[in-house]
């Protein structure tokens, strides 16, 4: 029963840890913004994007969770595993998505700093909506 419970509990744990990723990594395109592209792969910037890449990897795991979460103990695993593939195909996804548009772009860093602006959107929807099934999941349990 206590299992059952964590893991209902790990759905609205994972949203927030997708939602802090995609904050640090927009806190991180603020950074670069602000220095005009000066600090892109070093200091704040460098920091920002490790600690959100971490964060959205270990809160993947919610997807292929709540994803799986009437389904046979293996899939579930499986889903779990292989739900931070899932993040990584998305950033290859926004890349091909955004780079056309930032081709000839006067601004130096836009053209890949793009998908990790629209990740940023992305997950913090995909963690607020984590976020509040897990909540009404626990709610009725």
């Amino acid at each position: 029963m206590q299992l059952k419970l964590l893991f209902s509990r790990w759905v609205q744990v994972a949203g927030l840890l997708l939602i802090g990723g995609a904050v640090a990594w927009a806190i991180k395109l603020a950074v670069i913004i602000s220095t005009n592209g000066e600090i892109i792969t070093t200091g704040a910037a460098a920091l920002l994007m490790k600690i959100g890449m971490v964060l959205l990897l270990v809160g993947s795991t919610g997807i292929g969770y709540y994803l799986t979460i009437n389904r046979g103990v293996l899939l579930r695993v499986l889903a779990i595993i292989l739900s931070p593939a899932l993040v990584f195909g998305s950033f290859l996804l926004f890349g091909m998505l955004t780079s056309p548009l930032f081709k000839n772009s006067s601004i130096s860093y836009a053209q890949e700093e793009a998908p990790i602006a629209v990740a940023v959107i992305v997950y913090l929807a995909v963690g607020f909506l984590l976020y509040r099934s897990g909540k009404r999941r626990t709610q009725f349990q």
